[in-house]
């Protein structure tokens, strides 16, 4: 029990039980180079060409999926430790199907066609248990422990910088909880790896204002390796990457010179040199060229006809979108991020969150990062997935508004944090995306009218979009599901393919199984309070003992 007075250990645990709690059964692009990386050593998925929308079929005549796979070899740990019992599971399938005298049956109550079609042919291929254990295994071991590790970082930044104990404890969960985090981890995607990136890579770096001091060859070597991380994981990560390398020099100029700073730089970039090196030869064993990334031979998709392969000059509508979108919006999906644009408290410099100098570098980081995404008219995709461009910048904007956030009293703190944990709660509970926003943007294009101008637009959008239709869907249930009330994405599922099974709708389910894990968070931390009084009371018996 020793081990639980700390409370970052406490955070941890608590985080990743929670997290876990609300994964989903999702299995993405980032799943199937994972799959074949451990089944046969490559990253060919000529077996699942059919299977999801962005794995083509290439000149070499083998199928790719058509973005960078750093992602999904990360996804490959966990999922090769399970492998014998991933085995198993798939075994039995397979022994089930061949037994039956007739074609399974695939039965999945959704609007959503292509869920139920890689449903139908999971199925069919004996792969449907398979399929489901691996999304528990790189949520549940992979996405949540990577989020809760981050909460715990958070949490002690802002005990680095002053915040008091009881209050960095609540802000690091309102950060878990309260932003577009929560919703992200529920499965794999590599969005969030940028995220952890990035940040950590400026959590290594950053420099506390009035001291000077030189960063160790292994923390420079551990700051390239994570920005070439993030280059790796996404070209979207060269941007803010540049930034913070950009940060790291000239801080040092000023303490040292160019010529330290310039030579202090050397093991950061022989760090980044790897992953980099690693998606060149990816790309070509992959798409035929060391430079050639994946859009440029994929089949084509909406908007690659923009621009350059769907990137072209920065779009104000793309911008708004990526604030506001009511299905992909960074302020819709994380309200609570609002706060960083109010300014923090002139008076109370010295104890800003972000020290001067360093908020001055966020901002670049962030508009660059803005710019970038306004110019990729492939955000305008992310109907289909809700927030995710915009991710890298969410711990950097809750830093920010952390300096409001630490010096507000407790009751307004509080209403702020159950309006921002609700909506939170909703949205990950229900998961809704559709493409409204698409079907009325083509709508309008093929009128020649702007969007705002189509009949009953804004009625649509304030009722037909993603956040609406979640909040619908928890008060008065939607069709084909008609689950209403509290929800685990999950379980959700489970009963959308079994639709037989009435235990898996009885509404007291999610509900027994949320107060399960909020008592055990619970008595977590109480275990956990009580080991440190007794430890704190050791110490001062022994400082007694001394004297």
């Amino acid at each position: 029990m020793g081990l639980l007075a700390s409370a970052s250990v406490r955070l941890f645990l608590v985080a990743w039980t929670l997290f876990s709690l609300f994964f989903a059964t999702n299995i993405v692009r980032e799943h199937y180079p994972a799959f074949t990386l451990i089944e046969r050593g490559d990253f060919r998925c000529d077996e699942y060409l059919d299977w999801h929308a962005d794995i083509f079929l290439h000149t070499d005549g083998h199928s790719y999926v058509g973005n960078n796979v750093l992602g999904s070899v990360i996804a490959a740990v966990p999922l090769f430790v399970f492998d014998p019992i991933l085995d198993r599971i798939e075994a039995h399938s397979k022994r089930e199907l061949a037994a039956s005298p007739t074609p399974p049956e695939a039965v999945y109550q959704t609007k959503y066609p292509n869920r139920a079609n890689l449903f139908r042919l999971a199925k069919a291929a004996g792969k449907d248990l398979r399929l489901g254990a691996s999304a528990v295994v790189t949520s549940v071991f992979l996405m949540a422990p990577l989020s809760a590790l981050f909460t715990v970082l958070v949490f002690q930044f802002l005990l680095r910088r002053g915040v008091p104990g009881p209050r960095a404890v609540w802000l690091a969960l309102l950060f878990g909880f309260g932003t577009p985090i929560w919703y992200r981890t529920a499965h794999l995607n590599h969005n969030m790896f940028l995220m952890e990136a990035l940040f950590a890579a400026f959590l290594v770096l950053f420099r506390e204002p009035g001291r000077a001091f030189a960063h160790s060859t292994a923390q420079r070597a551990l700051a390239g390796l994570l920005l070439g991380v993030a280059v790796a994981l996404d070209y979207a990560g060269v941007i803010p990457a540049v930034v913070l390398g950009l940060y790291f020099l000239w801080t040092r100029r000023g303490e040292a010179g160019w010529g330290a700073a310039l030579r202090e730089s050397v093991p950061a970039l022989l760090a980044a040199l790897p992953p980099i090196l690693f998606l060149f030869w990816t790309q070509k064993i992959m798409y035929g060229g060391w430079f050639t990334p994946g859009q440029f031979v994929m089949r084509p998709v909406n908007y690659t006809e923009v621009g350059m392969k769907g990137i072209s000059w920065p779009s104000l509508e793309v911008l708004l979108k990526n604030f506001v979108a009511p299905g992909w919006g960074l302020y819709t999906f994380g309200p609570l991020l609002l706060v960083a644009l109010w300014p923090a408290p002139r008076d109370r410099e010295s104890a800003w969150i972000l020290p001067r100098r360093e908020r001055r570098w966020v901002l670049a980081l962030v508009a660059s990062f803005l710019i970038w995404n306004a110019m990729n008219v492939y955000s305008l995709m992310q109907f289909n997935s809700g927030f995710r461009y915009l991710l890298p910048i969410v711990p950097f904007a809750f830093l920010q508004a952390s300096d409001r956030l630490a010096v507000m009293t407790r009751p307004v703190l509080a209403a702020l944090s159950a309006v921002v944990l609700a909506h939170g709660l909703v949205l990950c509970m229900t998961r809704e995306v559709n493409d409204t926003e698409k079907i009325l943007r083509d709508r309008a294009v093929a009128l020649g009218v702007s969007e705002t101008e189509l009949p009953g637009y804004w009625r649509t959008m304030l009722t037909e979009t993603p956040i609406p239709l979640s909040y619908r869907r928890v008060f008065h249930g939607a069709p084909p599901e008609n689950v209403q009330g509290l929800q685990l994405p999950w379980l959700a599922v489970l009963a959308q393919t079994r639709p037989d099974d009435t235990r898996l709708r009885n509404p007291f389910l999610p509900l027994l199984l949320m107060a399960g894990a909020g008592s055990l968070c619970w008595l977590l931390w109480r275990a956990g309070d009580r080991s440190a009084r007794l430890a704190r009371l050791a110490r001062l018996d022994r400082t007694r003992a001394v004297r």
